[in-house]
């Protein structure tokens, strides 16, 4: 399925994780389950074309559907989890955030939300799992960032 040419305008979460559960963050079966019940709570799992990518690192879950998109990436070696939400209708960020808090027991957690417009993403498995390892690699620069700073 290509994607479509236009602009999306929805609400963008973006919720970062730290002091979580390594062992958790290493399951990618978890990983990609709680993607999946992220994506239940939108309303939008049964439409989703699902991604799972494992690198050296951890693994990242995308869960792409019609009118949202969902990423949640994994580091266990540092600890952390990123959820990437982008959605046309309003959701309560904290509905989406419990399954994360819950499956991977976060220490500690921030996020964000913005009103925006998203470029589409591809539907096809090559164009998700290209765009997954760049958002995944920007999300990792993050948390390395954070712990430089925290002095860890």
């Amino acid at each position: 399925m290509a994607s479509v040419d236009v602009l999306a305008y929805g609400t963008h979460l973006v919720y970062d994780g730290t002091g979580a559960d390594p062992s958790r963050l290493a399951d990618g079966a978890l990983v990609a389950r709680v993607a999946g019940l992220v994506a239940a709570t939108l309303d939008g799992a049964a439409d989703a074309t699902r991604i799972v990518v494992e690198e050296d690192d951890g693994v990242s879950a995308a869960m792409v559907m019609t009118e949202a998109s969902i990423a949640l990436h994994a580091f266990p070696g540092l600890g952390s989890l990123c959820l990437d939400v982008f959605s046309v209708r309003r959701r309560r960020a904290e509905d989406l955030y419990r399954a994360v808090e819950e499956a991977f027991a976060v220490g500690r957690s921030t996020s964000r939300r913005e009103v925006r417009a998203r470029a589409p993403r591809p539907f096809d498995p090559a164009g998700i799992r290209r765009r997954l390892r760049g958002e995944r690699a920007y999300a990792e620069a993050r948390f390395t960032d954070l712990r430089a700073h925290d002095g860890a």
